[in-house]
Formats: structure tokens, sequence, C-alpha cells
């Protein structure tokens, strides 16, 4: 296995170039770049701005591991207005096009969003069919689509049984799942997400979560490798199980409030205990 750390985790005031830096040290191999999440890569940003991006990443020693975006909680797939939903696909296109000059073969999508105004029903129709529409696109660039599993925040795809019906029902090879073994603290346990799962897993994003903690206020549900309540060894076994030898990336939502570089460093030497089972 690999491993990653996000852009967008590099710390505000930092350059690209310090943070790419600190993610080469801490023994990683590659940065996952968030479209729309810092400033040296947006929408508007060029071709030869995304060359530039790749240049500057190879030059730090690093690859990319994928794209992800942060544009879909305003312009998602299952937008009823049809602007919104114009825009979320443009997005998604642009994620592929990105992929192919940055040399990576996933992107990363929060696929539908459930609303008071928007019924569940609607969300799954909409979505599976811009899906299916995407995933040629991205097929003709040899590009997946990982659809991340949110599951709480989009009130979409609560199960690990459904997300297999919605991909059985997508049915197309360059649309599979983008694992967060964390985002399902209060609907299911991540192994058995894997399990179930696991032949359409694009990458793995790791986080820790604290089950008891629940949505507080602005305390966050999550937490760093092996604080929280994740059962790590039985995430890592099923990896295996399935199969899986890809990216493993992290993600970490309540960062240290000082000597934030040593977040990565810890972050990091628990990624190469998980990935060699040395827990």
């Amino acid at each position: 296995m690999k491993k990653a750390f996000g852009d967008n985790l590099i710390p505000d005031g930092w350059s690209l170039e310090k943070g790419l830096d600190l993610i080469k040290k801490t023994g990683c191999d590659g940065v996952e770049l968030w479209l729309g999440g810092k400033p040296w890569f947006q929408m508007n940003t060029t071709d030869a701005g995304v060359r530039d991006l790749y240049r500057k990443v190879h030059d730090a020693g690093l690859v990319v591991s994928n794209v992800c975006n942060t544009l879909d909680w305003d312009e998602n797939l299952s937008a009823r207005d049809p602007k919104l939903q114009a825009a979320a696909i443009r997005h998604v296109e642009r994620q592929i096009e990105t992929a192919r000059m940055l040399e990576t073969d996933a992107i990363l999508v929060v696929a539908g969003l459930v609303t008071e105004e928007i019924p569940y029903n609607e969300v799954y129709a909409r979505v599976r069919e811009n899906l299916q529409k995407l995933g040629e696109t991205a097929a003709k660039a040899k590009v997946k689509i990982g659809c991340e599993n949110c599951c709480s925040e989009q009130r979409f795809l609560i199960s690990a049984r459904e997300f297999w019906q919605f991909l059985n029902d997508v049915n197309h090879p360059n649309v599979g799942l983008h694992m967060d073994v964390g985002n399902i603290h209060d609907t299911g346990f991540a192994e058995q997400w894997i399990e179930i799962n696991g032949p359409r897993i694009t990458r793995v994003h790791v986080k820790d979560v604290l089950r008891h903690r629940g949505r507080c206020g602005q305390e966050s549900v999550y937490t760093n490798l092996f604080l929280g309540n994740n059962n790590w060894p039985a995430i890592r076994a099923a990896l295996d199980k399935v199969h899986y030898d890809g990216w493993i990336i992290a993600e970490m939502e309540a960062v240290y409030k000082y000597a934030p570089d040593q977040q990565f460093y810890d972050t990091a030497a628990a990624m190469d205990r998980f990935i060699h089972g040395r827990m």
C-alpha cells in the first residue's frame, strides 16, 4: 500500500511547496489534490496551471494519488436546480480532465444530498443517471469515479448493502466506492463495508472516530488514528481479504493547535503501523 496526505491539510498560510516538502519528509508517496480547496487548484486554474502543479508535485518527489473536490456540497449531481446540476457535472468533468494531466486514475465525488426539499428516491434516480453518463466520460479518460460514503452528512446510501445495490444500478465499471473508514461512525462498521464492496473500492481514506460523541455542536466526531473506536485490526484484515493494495490517504479533521507539522509525522507513523499490521 502507498500513503498520501491531502493538500487540503496543508496549514493555512503555507505555500504548496512547503506543504509538499513536509508530506515527503513524513515518508509518504503521494498527495491527494482537492479541486476548490486551495488557491493553487481551482476551477479557473488553467491547463498550464495544472501542468505546473504536476511539476511541483514531482519536483517534491511525490505523485498525485487522486483528485477530490470541495464543491459537491454546494453543487451536487442530485441538485434539482438545472444550473446547479450542470455546475456539478462540469466540476466532475474537470476532475476527470485534470486527473489525466496529473497522471492519476481516480477522482472522488460526494454523489447525492438528500434534503427536506429533495427526497431520497429523487436523489437516487438523478445521481444514478448522471453517474452513468459521467462513467462514460471517465472511461474514455481511463479514470475511475469513486463515490465517497459520507452517509450521515448526505443522508444517502446509509448501509453497505445500499451502496452495493446503488453501484449495481449505476452498472458502470468506472464508477465505484471511495471508501472512508471514519464516515460510517453511526451507520455500520468499516470492515463490513470493505468486505461487501471490496472489488469496487477505488481509494481509502483513513481517520478515526469517537462513536460516543455523535454530532455535538462544533465538537468533531473525528479524531486521529488509533485514538477512536475504529477496529483497526479488523479493517486491516478486511482490506487483505478483498486484496486491496492501493492508496491509503489520511484525513485529520481535528488539527493540532500547536506544531501542525507534528501531526503529519504522527499520522504517517500510525499509517505505517496500520499498513504493516503492527497494532
